[in-house]
């Protein structure tokens, strides 16, 4: 009898000897892409509208900063543009009727002008060669004249410029002013944009320390969200295992109170060693060099909470 107890201990040691898993195992983190949004301007918080825990979808709004100053800049940018567009519209279409007229009825009131300086002159130098007048009003006479003469060929080649028409480097001038204007008017409006923040994907809400009324300076940090889509385990693989794991590779992971492993796959391996923290490290690998290793969890772990800690098992 005690020789068929002694036999089944044996049976019994080795089948478990047998199941136990001999691989060495790694400390390991479940992480998930954290997205932090920033302040895009000095302003003040005019509404939350999530709180910290909360699950977000793919463009919820989340949080709007005011935008009183932001619209009026928009307005202006606006107005500015359709006033450089109702510009390019007058070179293209020209001189009117109207402006074409009144440049005619300039030259001939200079031409009249003109006639009667040069009559007055006429007459004051009959009276000169008579000594009737003296040299001064000879000379206003004479200054009368080529004023008038400079008024009428003003007015001639302003006559010409409308008749021509408007010059392409003028067209090109405007068309340069609208671009500009439009340019102006984006940018205004991607300002407006951006002071309402909203998540980029599937999400949790994980820091939101901001309430109405605050002011916050441009660059702060406003809200912090814990992607919700792929999780990973995050993992520090000692440099005696480069050889053995590969990106690609099917790794079990471990968690405490779960005898099954779940299963997960290498993304990838740091190419450089890693500052390791003392918990990631037991007496057998403080002197090795570490490698900051991103392991993607399959569906099994989709749902896992971030920051559980587990063991990875490695060949």
């Amino acid at each position: 009898m005690r020789t068929m107890s002694a036999v089944w201990i044996l049976l019994v040691l080795m089948v478990l000897s047998g199941c136990t898993d001999d691989r060495h195992r790694v400390f390991g983190v479940i992480e998930r892409d954290r997205l932090t949004l920033t302040a895009p301007v000095n302003e003040l918080i005019a509404q939350v509208l999530v709180h910290e825990g909360q699950q977000v979808k793919a463009g919820q709004v989340l949080i709007r900063l005011d935008a009183t100053a932001a619209k009026a800049r928009v307005q202006q940018a606006d107005a500015e543009l359709a006033r450089v567009q109702a510009a390019l519209e007058e070179l293209k279409n020209g001189a009117r009727v109207e402006d074409l007229a009144q440049a005619q009825a300039e030259v001939a009131g200079a031409e009249a002008t003109l006639i009667e300086a040069e009559s007055q002159l006429i007459r004051t130098q009959q009276l000169f060669q008579k000594k009737l007048v003296a040299d001064r009003d000879l000379d206003v006479a004479k200054a009368s004249r080529d004023n008038a003469k400079a008024v009428l060929d003003s007015a001639n080649e302003r006559l010409r410029e409308l008749k021509n028409g408007t010059r392409s480097e003028q067209l090109a001038q405007g068309r340069a002013a609208v671009d500009s204007a439009k340019a102006r008017l984006a940018e205004a409006q991607k300002v407006l944009a951006d002071l309402t923040l909203v998540a980029a994907k599937k999400a949790r809400v994980d820091v939101m320390p901001w309430r109405v009324g605050d002011r916050v300076a441009a660059g702060t940090q406003l809200i912090v969200l814990l992607a919700m889509d792929k999780p990973y385990v995050r993992a520090y693989l000692p440099e005696t295992y480069l050889t053995k794991v590969k990106a690609g590779d099917h790794l079990p992971l471990y968690i405490d109170g779960q005898a099954q492993p779940i299963d997960g796959v290498v993304r990838t391996i740091r190419s450089q060693p890693a500052f390791t923290p003392y918990y990631a490290l037991n007496e057998r690998d403080r002197a090795r060099l570490m490698y900051l290793t991103d392991i993607d969890l399959g569906a099994a772990g989709a749902d896992l909470p971030t920051g559980l800690n587990l063991e990875v098992a490695v060949p």
